[in-house]
């Protein structure tokens, strides 16, 4: 099934491209729906095509050498994984793997770099995609380097504990992606956290009890 321009220029990736350009891209984009648990793209396999997230959610691991399993990302609506290796030629930098259904709007990597080459402003929004990949990455590594796991969790349940589950149902292997850790490891420090005081589990989230202690442990 194919994809219109209309919903091409409903992602941020190519909301600001000419309509020339979105009629070009429609053509060669097509439509492909996953139930739960499917896998797009197997990590070092070569890229075949560029996937943009249209609706659901992807999960983005690796396998170590041991064989653990290591959760990069959780990516959602606007989101496309594989521009990097559709760019330099290179393997799938991770497997990809549906959680929940998910529409993806797809475009074989050759045509995708021959529109590249003739649409400037398409060019410009893979480079600026990039580089807003590169600023997450570089914030991740600095917290890394600079933060302990138990600092991180706190500055992220600051910023998402009381969040709704309808708003955002985040589990313990999402929160893991987003800090850069292992979710045995929030698991853990979570319960350090409800065991001292700092949080309480109510009806299908989280909710902070000592905002000053989650603030100090954040290092606020």
């Amino acid at each position: 099934m194919g994809v219109s321009v209309e919903e091409l220029a409903k992602l941020p990736f190519f909301a600001g491209l000419s309509q020339g350009a979105l009629e070009e891209i429609a053509r060669v984009t097509s439509r492909r729906e996953y139930a739960s648990g499917e896998v797009i793209v197997l990590e070092g396999d070569p890229c075949q095509a560029v996937h943009f997230i249209a609706k659901g959610l992807v999960r983005m691991h690796q396998v170590s050498p041991e064989g653990r399993d290591y959760v990069l990302a959780h990516l959602t609506a606007g989101e496309c994984p594989d521009l990097g290796p559709a760019l330099d030629g290179a393997g799938s930098l991770a497997t990809l793997e549906t959680l929940g259904k998910t529409t993806l709007y797809v475009i074989p990597c050759d045509r995708f770099l021959a529109l590249m080459r003739r649409h400037a402003d398409l060019a410009l929004a893979a480079a600026t995609y990039l580089a807003s990949q590169l600023r997450r990455v570089s914030r991740l590594a600095r917290d890394l380097a600079l933060h302990t796991v138990r600092a991180r969790l706190a500055r992220f349940l600051l910023t998402h504990a009381e969040e709704s589950p309808a708003q955002h149902r985040w589990t313990q292997e999402m929160i893991a992606a987003q800090i850069g850790t292992i979710r045995d490891v929030v698991g853990r420090s979570l319960r350090a956290f409800a065991e001292e005081g700092l949080i309480r589990r109510e009806r299908g989230r989280l909710v902070i009890v000592d905002r000053e202690a989650l603030q100090r442990e954040a290092g606020f």
